[in-house]
């Protein structure tokens, strides 16, 4: 085991003697060292300085630190229930631990910290610390420290980047390695092997020498590549505190870099003078982060007024992988701003960020993630989005070019969705400063937070081999954006627009939103708590339920357009084999419905009548929304209602007969994965953003995508997809989908669906209707519908039959649209008859 002094001073007694200080107080926010068993995570809520160690649930930590003599140390305890507590033992040799040195009761369970001291002796001092109780229960460890006698030894560790990257044959790259003795008595060196061409070694103040306590050495390693592809060695020290080593590599070019940016990616035209108060290049070297405007995670402006930043297009480039902490998730700070489901214990670690190692691809001042769309991590309670950024140049970052990415944190087998941005600076030759995170923002009316921090990053240069398509791709993506323009100018080009009533229903707790008129998108900006979202064109925007309308709808309406009336009028009976059994040995409740009919929430099959009243169930929350395979998910919505009404009769609300529509279209299809096909020949068509391509699915096999929620958009995916449908499915001048069904969905095929929660709303083929007669001021008569979609917490999208799309999003619980209806009815009159 290496057991690593974090802090080593040196002193000289009277009688000359070696003493050893050791501090362990977890500001370098990792448990390097530790031996771990159960939960136990850095914590900055309960500390004595920035972070502490934290444990849970019955957790132990045991460290063994290589010296003897005073030992002090701090324990604190919360939550603590009868019968729980924290101890911690000290012991000279792991074996025999003896009684606590320090026990914490549930009468001391307030978050103060406790001192204890003891000693040890024979040149080692091991602690351990146990946290006896639940999950729920807590104890924190802060501030150790060992000084006396100790037992003098060198401790030697070679440090530096190894990955060269790509490199064009014929040219050469240096890495400076550095060989540090943080112990306390001289290190012997020998010679340094493991290397030959194309790796040399230069400047060698290492080999055959001895190190100094507390001192290093350095030496240069170049890499000259005399042919393609990659080369992968070992370099070696061998010393008497152990032989050390670092992997080298490299990759030889002869290919040709990729092109510069086209004219559709915007170029940075300032002079670098970028005034910066925050998140200075010394901010991002140093130890800890406070949260900031996100302002400071941008180049001085959004990305909506570039040009009206000074940043200057940037001096180093970017290509290779970004790890952060080791590809391991990080510890940062939390904030719940909900009322306490994090401190309930309904989320595994919401405060620590996913393990990240990812690849990235740079033209001119844009970075583009190799990995789009929804990213599975395997973190216990966050998935991953990331989204293209941006890489510019100021003139007081010391050569470094800096970096900003957009990200969302998406809930696992959920859609709740937390914006964030992360920023750091590199140079060309590996270097790079710790990474800034800032979580500020979110679609999620039952979970908000925010996170921050400072975690350590690599930046591991090397060739992707597919760059160019990835930057033509994205070329594409940004060329194929509606045009944009802020929301505010419609009050100048529309007379007697007031765009500040716009999306007035939201106002308590708004995301975005906008309207597509002639051809333009009139944007909003994106709120967060922190000023607005840097990134506004790219942030992740849950789908919730308006998946309903454009997944399983508009795959319904694509099968139906290639396979006819079969495809229609399946019988769900017939292609879920999950619902064929009757229950209790009864005829199957599903043998007479329809796909269609599980559309348009008509099954006839359901237990209370109102229309939301089985959704809101606990049942349902418990047994359909908080599982997640196919086989526990397809059993609720199969098991769970009897027949109440013969189908297509009576509108009862559930997201499961969405899912059971899903399951049985994807069977019926058979020749690959319905969602995919989608993705093909509906979205990326629509030149719908790479977000869109993926779907939350169920766990193991068969992974099916929710169909009911579980999507992610972009404001101009939202914009695309309502014109699909005043455009009756038409793309690109193809009949894509059915006209029949796209004519139902905007109530011109004669059939309003079958009634909601009153007179005045209708429900068809997965899109609401509202009758804006039946409004109490109403700027039409009686029978005048507008079709929209609806997700959960407020987000809508709304097709006026005037032409316009208005969207919004939101956490307001809100979904009335009538100050959009007000002003949009002053550009072209709004009523449909």
């Amino acid at each position: 085991m290496d057991f690593r002094i974090l802090t080593l001073s040196l002193s000289l007694c009277v009688s000359a003697a070696v003493q050893a200080q050791i501090n362990e107080d977890f500001e370098d926010g990792n448990l390097d060292g530790w031996q771990l068993a159960g939960t136990v995570a850095i914590n900055s809520f309960k500390s004595i300085d920035n972070y502490s160690m934290r444990l849970k649930g019955g957790a132990v930590a045991i460290r063994e630190f290589p010296a003897d003599g005073d030992v002090s140390l701090s324990m604190a305890a919360g939550s603590l229930e009868n019968g729980n507590g924290c101890d911690v033992y000290v012991s000279s040799d792991g074996v025999n631990w003896g009684s606590p040195v320090l026990s914490l009761s549930p009468a001391q369970d307030r978050g103060d910290f406790y001192s204890a001291t003891t000693q040890t002796t024979g040149g080692s001092t091991f602690v351990r610390y146990v946290q006896v109780g639940s999950a729920a229960d807590y104890c924190y460890a802060d501030n150790i420290s060992i000084s006396g006698g100790g037992a003098p030894a060198p401790n030697a560790s070679l440090t530096g980047n190894g990955a060269f990257g790509s490199v064009q044959v014929g040219e050469s790259a240096m890495r400076t390695l550095t060989l540090s003795n943080s112990g306390n008595a001289d290190l012997q060196v020998a010679a340094v092997t493991g290397y030959t061409s194309p790796f040399t070694l230069s400047n060698d103040n290492c080999s055959n020498t001895t190190v100094s306590a507390d001192a290093q050495c350095t030496l240069d390693v170049g890499f000259t590549p005399v042919g393609a592809g990659s080369v992968n060695q070992t370099l070696s020290i061998a010393t008497n505190a152990g032989d050390q080593s670092i992997a080298l590599s490299g990759f030889g070019s002869d290919t040709t870099p990729p092109p510069p940016p086209t004219g559709e990616l915007h170029q940075f035209s300032g002079n670098g003078e970028v005034a910066r108060a925050a998140l200075t290049l010394a901010e991002l070297q140093g130890n800890s982060l406070v949260r900031y405007d996100y302002s400071a995670y941008s180049h001085g402006q959004t990305e909506a007024n570039a040009d009206q930043s000074n940043a200057k297009e940037p001096s180093n480039h970017f290509e290779g992988r970004l790890v952060i902490n080791g590809g391991q998730q990080v510890a940062l700070n939390f904030d719940e701003r909900t009322s306490g489901k994090a401190q309930a214990g309904l989320y595994n670690d919401p405060g620590s960020f996913p393990g990240f190692d990812f690849e990235f691809v740079q033209s001119g001042s844009h970075i583009i993630p190799k990995d789009r769309g929804l990213i599975v991590t395997g973190h216990g309670d966050w998935n991953l989005i990331l989204e293209p950024g941006r890489v510019w140049d100021e003139n007081n970052d010391n050569g470094f070019s800096r970096v900003a990415i957009p990200f969302s944190l998406q809930e696992v087998q959920a859609n709740c969705t937390h914006n964030g941005v992360m920023s750091f600076a590199f140079k060309n030759d590996g270097t790079i400063t710790n990474v800034a995170i800032q979580v500020g923002a979110e679609t999620c009316l039952y979970f908000q937070y925010d996170l921050w921090g400072l975690a350590a990053a690599d930046y591991q240069a090397q060739s992707i081999s597919d760059a160019a398509a990835l930057i033509s791709a994205y070329e594409s993506e940004v060329a194929g954006r509606i045009p944009t323009r802020p929301i505010a100018e419609l009050d100048d080009v529309y007379s007697g627009v007031v765009s500040a009533n716009i999306a007035s229903e939201q106002a308590s707790s708004p995301t975005t939103h906008g309207v597509l008129v002639d051809g333009v998108h009139y944007a909003a900006g994106c709120s967060t708590r922190y000023g607005n979202y840097p990134f506004c064109e790219v942030m992740g925007l849950p789908s919730y339920s308006t998946a309903k309308t454009a997944t399983a709808a508009f795959a319904h309406a694509l099968l139906t357009q290639q396979f006819g009336d079969s495809a229609r009028y399946m019988n769900i009976a017939e292609q879920v084999a999950e619902c064929q059994d009757g229950i209790n040995g009864t005829s199957s409740i599903w043998s007479d419905v329809t796909v269609e009919n599980a559309l348009d929430m008509a099954t006839g099959n359901y237990r209370l009548a109102s229309y939301e009243g089985d959704e809101g169930s606990s049942n349902v929350l418990n047994n359909f929304f908080l599982v997640f395979t196919h086989d526990q998910k397809i059993k609720h919505a199969c098991e769970r209602y009897i027949r109440k009404a013969t189908p297509n009769s009576h509108f009862s609300y559930h997201s499961s007969d969405t899912y059971i529509a899903g399951v049985a279209m994807d069977n019926y299809y058979a020749s690959g994965d319905l969602f995919e096909k989608l993705v093909e020949e509906v979205y990326k068509p629509l030149n719908l953003s790479p977000v869109t391509y993926t779907s939350v699915r169920t766990q193991g096999s068969p992974a099916d995508p929710f169909w009911s929620h579980g999507m992610t958009w972009h404001a101009d995916d939202m914009i695309k997809l309502g014109q699909l449908i005043n455009d009756r499915g038409v793309i690109n001048g193809q009949q894509v989908l059915d006209p029949a069904i796209m004519d139902d969905m905007l109530v011109n095929g004669g059939d309003l669906g079958l009634e909601t929660y009153g007179s005045e709303s209708r429900y068809l083929n997965g899109v609401w209707t509202y009758d804006m007669g039946q409004r109490s001021a109403p700027l039409c008569n009686a029978g005048s519908w507008v079709s929209y979609m609806s997700g959960y917490g407020g987000i809508g999208i709304v097709m006026f039959p005037n032409g316009v799309i208005y969207y919004y999003v939101s956490d307001s619980n809100a979904f009335a649209f009538g100050g959009a209806e007000t002003e949009l009815n002053k550009i072209a009159p709004i009523c449909g008859n």
